[in-house]
């Protein structure tokens, strides 16, 4: 008879997708852990000395680069918000045969079977961006400690409430002999010693199978600790799986209102309806970006609003729109406290874009604008799908993202309703501060002109991957270094894994920036994950459209 151990958890505020999760009043923030969370890079990379026979790229279960490196030790001076383990860390062959051992992987075995660190278990990533998850043989009895992962001093904002959630697996079959009843993993979390969701014991299937656990709680520190609990201590039989750990500050829901388009000289008023029903998020502010939403700032000092039943209303008065105000931002930050409306992580926001018409018609459908920068030159392209009474389109740069300056001006086809691409390299002397911005401006026989959206370079080395704004409205900015002219491939899914949008963007050696303004109509409010890969590039992210 195989003896086992349970820890007994006292559980307080317990919430599981098994029966029921708490969930936010509104929006979420973004996820406070990052690629940590989801075990991608750049938190993970790949462990090039792994076991050959656990990556050798020769069958599904042992893909080329399938093994990550080990997290850092738990007991080190690690700093704020690193991920550690103080399991004992393996990428050997039959490495996870031992208890209290655990590697990263992207795979540990499928429907063909399995690799040689753990030949009878099953599972693969979670998230399907082809990162990695965490996979543990637990402790085998009470002497060994149950925290198999840990993320010390993650900051977070006092007062505030914030949403956990995380999936976890049972990797051993149901048809292994030590998929014994009892001994099926049983996984807590705690938040500074305080257990805020539980798995329950996570059957065996034939099929791996993950499972969402979540919870809330309240921040009453500055920082917090995630500790990740093997509620079952067993000899065999806890064996599991860990991806996607998220933290979001629960935000209050900011619904705007505004005209869209806005006429040309015509007077604006932005209203903003902010819906809490804890009555805690009552300080705001608001804030602009004429750069896109690459920076913002407030328009007017903070404040703190008295609610009527669970809102409270702002407006936010713009006067008389010209065609130079086109792509302009204005975001109202809500928080539970003054100091908070300066820290991401304890506010919501919502934006308004603001987008100037002359009335009737544009005179340009412009479908994409790119740039790339590199040694002095930025290579910026636009696509247009339909052109009517189109005059030219004048080209604007910016050092500051505030002032343009005119360029050049590039003479439109008049009359068209199939796909035109345009070209100009600006050859850049002088180039003040860290990046460099640009705009169009569309203008048609009669006088009548609009703004595209801003499109900004870095001047700097490349330095992988950024998307902003995020969250975002209707479009979003993708700004990567390449060391060399290619292509790669762009990927929006929901949180199920369903591949909503793909395209192919091109890149240039340098610095590039792609602003993607296509997205279809069923991606709505809510939280996705992008993928942007070619043969060099592996970026994966969670992307929040508002």
């Amino acid at each position: 008879m195989k003896k086992f151990y349970t820890i007994i958890l006292t559980v307080i505020s317990l919430y599981s997708y098994q029966s029921a999760i708490a969930q936010c009043s509104g929006v979420k923030g973004p996820n406070l852990l990052g690629s940590k969370g989801t075990f991608s890079v750049p938190s993970i990379t790949i462990n090039t000395h792994a076991a050959n026979c656990s990556e050798s790229g020769a069958s599904s279960y042992s893909p080329a680069g399938n093994v990550g490196n080990a997290l850092t030790g738990c007991t080190a001076a690690i700093g704020n918000s690193i991920a550690c383990s103080d399991y004992t860390y393996t990428a050997s062959k039959s490495g996870l045969q031992p208890e209290f051992t655990y590697s990263i992987v992207k795979t540990i075995g499928d429907a063909s079977g399995g690799n040689c660190l753990k030949g009878d278990w099953r599972g693969a990533e979670h998230t399907g961006d082809g990162g990695y998850f965490m996979v543990v043989n637990g402790a085998p009895n009470s002497t060994f400690s149950p925290i198999f992962y840990q993320i010390k001093h993650i900051p977070v904002c006092i007062g505030a409430t914030y949403e956990f959630s995380s999936w976890v697996l049972n990797v051993l079959p149901a048809s292994s002999t030590a998929a014994i009843a009892g001994s099926e993993p049983n996984i807590s979390f705690k938040v500074n010693g305080t257990v805020i969701g539980n798995s329950g014991p996570i059957a065996y299937t034939n099929t791996p199978t993950w499972i969402k656990v979540g919870g809330t709680f309240i921040a009453t520190t500055s920082f917090v600790d995630l500790q990740v609990v093997n509620a079952t201590a067993v000899a065999s039989g806890n064996d599991l799986g860990l991806d996607d750990i998220s933290i979001n500050v629960c935000q209050s829901q900011v619904l705007v209102n505004g005209p869209s388009p806005a006429t040309d000289g015509n007077s604006v008023t932005v209203s903003y309806v902010v819906t809490d029903p804890t009555h805690t998020n009552n300080w705001y502010k608001v804030q602009k970006s004429t750069d896109g939403g690459t920076t913002f700032n407030d328009v007017a000092i903070a404040a703190e609003a008295t609610f009527s039943g669970n809102t409270y209303n702002v407006t936010l008065p713009l006067g008389a729109v010209t065609p130079t105000m086109n792509g302009y931002k204005y975001r109202l930050l809500a928080s539970s406290t003054q100091s908070g409306l300066t820290d991401v992580v304890c506010t919501y926001f919502n934006d308004y874009t603001l987008i100037v018409s002359s009335g009737g018609p544009l005179p340009i459908q412009l479908t994409s604008f790119t740039g790339s920068y590199s040694n002095g030159v930025a290579d910026l392209n636009w696509q247009t799908s339909q052109e009517i009474n189109s005059n030219y389109v004048e080209l604007f740069r910016s050092f500051d993202g505030i002032d343009f300056v005119s360029v050049t001006k590039v003479k439109s086809a008049g009359n068209s309703n199939t796909i035109r691409n345009y070209s100009f390299q600006d050859h850049i002397v002088n180039a003040s501060g860290s990046h460099v911005y640009y705009r169009l401006k569309q203008v048609d026989n009669n006088g009548k002109e609009t703004f595209s959206s801003i499109v900004s370079l870095s001047t700097g080395v490349a330095k992988g991957v950024s998307i902003f704004p995020n969250p975002f409205t209707k479009n979003f900015t993708v700004s990567l270094g390449s060391t060399k002219t290619t292509f790669a491939t762009l990927k929006v899914l929901n949180t199920g894994g369903q591949l909503l949008y793909t395209t192919i963007i091109n890149l240039n050696k340098g610095n590039n920036s792609i602003v993607i303004n296509n997205l279809p109509s069923s991606i709505g409010s809510g939280i996705y994950y992008v993928k942007i890969a070619n043969d060099e590039i592996d970026y994966n992210s969670k992307l929040q459209k508002l």
